[in-house]
């Protein structure tokens, strides 16, 4: 599983993610802002958020994310 420092850290690699921030110990709640995100709609936003997680992490590592929120930068600051 993934720890909330491994998770926040590859969240920030991620390519055009303006902040990626991490809650939680066992269960990790995250939120990652991406100004890319206003073109998508909420399903393609998450899954272009676990993909890349499942390519860099691995499946099994993710299996105590409990949720990702995925906001635009306009949509963070409301």
């Amino acid at each position: 599983m993934a720890t909330r420092a491994e998770l926040e850290q590859t969240l920030t690699t991620m390519p055009d993610v303006d902040q990626a921030t991490v809650v939680g110990e066992q269960s990790l709640i995250a939120t990652v802002v991406s100004g890319s995100f206003s073109e998508q709609n909420e399903a393609q936003r998450q899954e272009t958020v676990w993909s890349y997680l499942r390519r860099q992490l691995g499946s099994d590592a993710l299996q105590n994310i409990e949720f990702i929120f995925t906001n635009t930068p306009e949509e963070n600051a409301a």
